[in-house]
């Protein structure tokens, strides 16, 4: 069979694209030998070219996978959580919040060095960040994440540590969690790579496929960061866990310990989510970042294999299934940007029209609150799907309020 895609992005996000093992495709699969291989990478699922190779009639098409991972995100979204009281409005709370995930991403720039250079991690400036940003959050869920959800063109080891903290935190709020366990997930969070300051920096940094030499020196940085961790003074059990295991996978195929099912600890099941999310969505110097509507369904596929579908289901709705700075396309044939959720509805956020779809011709940009039309379906003003908005050549943080924030 001619296999069109392996499906496979989810096997190692910090090695993406530089398995000197992977199976990349597009590419004719002729014996018996390669099959088991395939399954040996941890490959459950894949898509072939019939018009390629053989066929297998059962199979459902391209079209009809994607068309049932849409219905699906949109049941999950159905099932929304209770509405979280805001003490303060988004506009306001976000300049205090962009304020706190600078500091954060200063910090983690500073103790990565630190740890680079062998010095012991100290774990009081890094509790204050994240307790500073657990204030943030409680004061408005939406701010904080926010910044994190939105890409920025910054260093990735530094900003994904931080972008980690904050979703794992923003997460457990919405699993209702205590704050205790917030604030340690939060520091797991930020210190999850750092065993990263002991891979060189060659095969940290490099563009092109790892040898398995290298690959194998690369996967070493979950042990590095379990060792500096025990190592410092003060820190939780759950900031461990976060470390430790977000490499491991549902189905036993992960690593270092290939720990299968609720073997893993249940933060280090919500850091292996958070961590494959804030990873395909980022641009890397070896990979483009998925949308992140089209990340969420792609994870869908890999949740009946290598995620707790239950706390899967969690993550999307506490992100929501169409994230701010999504391109959607509503059915009147407007295009728009989310610019902030509707917590009592996730299928119905607020969005900045900025494109005719049907002309392709801009618009003045206008926002339109989509609950507003919850019981008009004859207005159209529900969201068909989501768009490339690169395609369209649009910069969705340009119609984002505070847009200079997200730069």
């Amino acid at each position: 069979m001619f296999v069109h895609d392996f499906n496979h992005d989810w096997k190692d996000p910090c090695c993406q694209d530089r398995d000197p093992n992977a199976f990349r495709g597009p590419r004719m699969i002729r014996t018996d030998e390669e099959v088991q291989a395939i399954i040996a990478h941890g490959i459950a699922e894949l898509y072939i070219d019939s018009s390629r190779g053989r066929d297998v009639e059962e199979a459902p098409t391209a079209s009809e996978v994607q068309a049932m991972l849409e219905a699906q995100l949109r049941d999950l979204a159905e099932d929304d959580p209770e509405e979280t009281p805001q003490e303060v409005p988004m506009d306001r709370e976000i300049h205090q919040a962009a304020k706190v995930k600078a500091h954060a991403r200063n910090l983690v720039g500073s103790i990565l060095e630190d740890a680079r250079l062998g010095k012991q991690v100290t774990l009081s400036p890094v509790k204050d960040a994240v307790r500073n940003m657990a204030d943030s959050m409680f004061r408005n869920p939406d701010a904080l994440l926010s910044l994190s959800l939105i890409k920025q063109r910054d260093e990735y080891t530094f900003m994904h540590s931080v972008n980690v903290g904050v979703m794992l935190m923003s997460f457990c709020r919405a699993l209702e969690m205590a704050e205790e366990d917030i604030i340690n997930v939060g520091i797991g969070g930020m210190l999850h790579d750092i065993g990263k300051m002991r891979t060189p920096e060659g095969i940290l940094n490099k563009a092109g496929k790892l040898s398995d030499e290298e690959f194998a020196i690369m996967k070493k940085h979950v042990t590095y960061s379990r060792k500096i961790l025990s190592e410092t003074p003060g820190i939780a059990e759950v900031s461990m866990h976060v470390a430790a295991q977000h490499h491991e996978r549902f189905d036993g195929s992960g690593y270092p310990l290939g720990l299968k099912g609720d073997a893993i600890n249940r933060f280090g099941q919500m850091a292996a989510i958070v961590d494959v999310y804030d990873a395909i969505t980022s641009d890397r110097c070896y990979h483009k970042g998925n949308p992140p509507h089209m990340a969420l369904k792609r994870m869908l596929e890999w949740s009946k294999y290598h995620f707790s579908a239950d706390l899967y289901q969690k993550f999307v709705q506490c992100v929501g299934i169409y994230p701010m700075g999504t391109l959607v396309r509503l059915e009147n044939g407007f295009l728009g940007v989310v610019n902030r959720p509707n917590h009592e509805s996730l299928l119905h956020p607020v969005v900045t029209l900025v494109i005719n779809g049907k002309t392709g011709q801009r618009i003045q940009p206008r926002e339109v609150d989509l609950m507003a039309y919850k019981s008009d379906q004859k207005a159209g003003f529900v969201i068909k799907g989501h768009e490339d908005h690169v395609k369209w050549q649009v910069n969705p943080v340009e119609f984002l309020p505070n847009a200079k924030l997200y730069e």
